[in-house]
């Protein structure tokens, strides 16, 4: 009998959940039969952050590279990780507030930067939700455009001119 693994499903709907407790009977005799006890949890699905806010942040930090001399774009990649979503993260998460704490808590403001750059890329905007990765592009947003960096309007993407925002 091969191992069980973690049940998820994402149900929108009663049918789409309906649906899914038809299947729960025999994975849970699976699971019974391999571990002894199993833990039910029922929570809101709070959606991860999306692959257009990931490019969004990419480009922004391009485009504040090309327009501010002296920085890479992996630089200020790594500036917003440290300057804004570690602040978002930790004040979410009481988890994190501790592991940031042990972690970086040593270190040097250059060297946390460096921290959040590749290759060693400690990992911040991938833990967020959609909501949190929102509220980290608008604090970029009003970092960069208050340096006076022109960044590409998010509404304007995918369309042949796009409007820039002083």
């Amino acid at each position: 009998m091969s191992k069980p693994r973690d049940f998820v499903c994402r149900c929108s709907s009663l049918k789409d959940a309906l649906a899914a407790l038809g299947r729960l009977p025999s994975i849970l005799h699976q699971a019974f039969t391999q571990w002894g006890s199993v833990d039910i949890v029922v929570r809101e699905h709070v959606e991860k952050r999306s692959n257009d806010q990931n490019r969004l942040q990419r480009l922004w930090c391009k485009e504040a590279a090309q327009q501010l001399e002296g920085n890479t774009a992996e630089y200020w990649r790594g500036y917003c990780k440290y300057m804004f979503g570690i602040k978002i993260l930790c004040r979410d998460s009481e988890d994190y507030r501790e592991a940031c704490k042990r972690v970086l808590g040593p270190l040097s403001h250059e060297q946390r930067i460096e921290l959040m750059m590749e290759p060693h890329d400690y990992p911040v905007t991938r833990g967020m939700t959609k909501p949190q990765k929102s509220e980290y592009l608008q604090l970029m947003w009003e970092f960069f455009t208050g340096q006076g960096v022109r960044l590409t309007d998010p509404s304007m993407l995918g369309r042949e001119q796009y409007k820039e925002a002083a």
